[in-house]
């Protein structure tokens, strides 16, 4: 029987899950999460949260054999840098002294990882002269958190990632030069990740997302923000549409057009050739719409990235998906 793998890729408002086999996504799952369970990025209760992956698992009838996780954007660190040729031992010594500007705790209290993403040879001796590498940062605490968090749901964790990595994993074999932009939509913020080939390059983060919308949905039905979020996934009296939820959109696809510039004035021998949208957000015709109309790169779907074998909204479950390729 194929390895079937999960990820999970745990938001401020729902946890998205999709199952990978070698033929490609078998199921995606989207489900709310308890009120209250995540805080700024956080975790509340580890334990009630692993009760409620279990009990989703469960009535979704999910099955797989080992997860992955992404790990929240504000406690795991990611960069690319370039490095002289090193071995594992010496590249081990050296990733704390990368992470200087961003830990401001003990050293040793984080795991450190690493990815090779390109070698170049020295052009007189032919030998391997520089490393471009993606390289990571996690405290141990945070990891450990997860593992028995897991645990406790019943699942076995093998892998933790952050979420650039598993973006990285969806456009794999990329040639150098294409360069792509993927745009997380998400709940508390609105995070455009550029790629040049499968090489991550740089973060641009709006600091608003869905949960706006919800709150001027809330306002507009009467309803609560929790209760708003339902009726804005599901379209209810057509609310994606109210005036004040396609200001916002405009204003995020103005934000976005701004970010794009600035990444084509650093990068000026990089063309970005297309957007590919991921998040809770991704299923919001009329934003697709906007951001179609406004920005000056192509939107298109997810569908040339991912080989799917079953039906679900891949879009909102991209970094999921990402992370069970690991």
């Amino acid at each position: 029987m194929a390895t079937k793998i999960a990820g999970f890729e745990i938001g401020s408002h729902a946890v998205h899950i999709a199952v990978v086999a070698k033929s490609g996504v078998k199921k995606v799952i989207c489900e709310q999460l308890p009120l209250g369970s995540v805080r700024e990025g956080r975790i509340v209760s580890y334990d009630a949260l692993a009760d409620f992956l279990k009990l989703t698992c469960k009535k979704k009838k999910i099955r797989f054999d080992y997860a992955a996780v992404i790990l929240p954007q504000d406690l795991c660190f990611c960069r690319r840098v370039s490095s002289p040729v090193m071995t594992h031992e010496q590249l081990m010594v050296n990733l704390p002294y990368e992470f200087r500007d961003f830990i401001t705790t003990e050293k040793d209290q984080y795991f450190y990882d690493y990815a090779v993403l390109d070698v170049k040879n020295d052009p007189d001796s032919g030998e391997p002269k520089e490393m471009d590498i993606m390289i990571a940062a996690c405290l141990k605490s945070t990891v450990q958190d997860y593992k028995d968090m897991f645990r406790r749901a019943g699942i076995k964790l093998k892998t933790a990632i952050p979420i650039e990595i598993a973006y990285t994993n969806i456009l794999s074999g990329t040639p150098e030069g294409h360069s792509h932009c993927i745009i997380d939509l998400g709940h508390t913020a609105v995070r455009l990740y550029m790629y040049n080939g499968g090489g991550y390059e740089s973060a641009h983060t709006v600091e608003y997302g869905m949960g706006m919308l919800d709150d001027i949905i809330a306002d507009a039905l009467h309803v609560d923000p929790f209760v708003a979020a339902s009726y804005r996934e599901a379209n209810h009296e057509d609310c994606q549409n109210l005036p004040a939820c396609r200001e916002v959109y405009q204003n995020l696809a103005n934000e976005i057009q701004r970010a794009i510039y600035f990444f084509r004035y650093n990068n000026p021998d990089l063309e970005l050739e297309h957007i590919h949208l991921s998040g809770g957000g991704a299923k919001i015709m009329p934003l697709r719409d906007v951001l179609s109309d406004v920005l000056s790169v192509p939107v298109l779907d997810c569908s040339e990235l991912i080989e799917t074998d079953g039906s679900g909204d891949y879009e909102s479950a991209l970094s999921a998906i990402g992370a069970a390729k690991q």
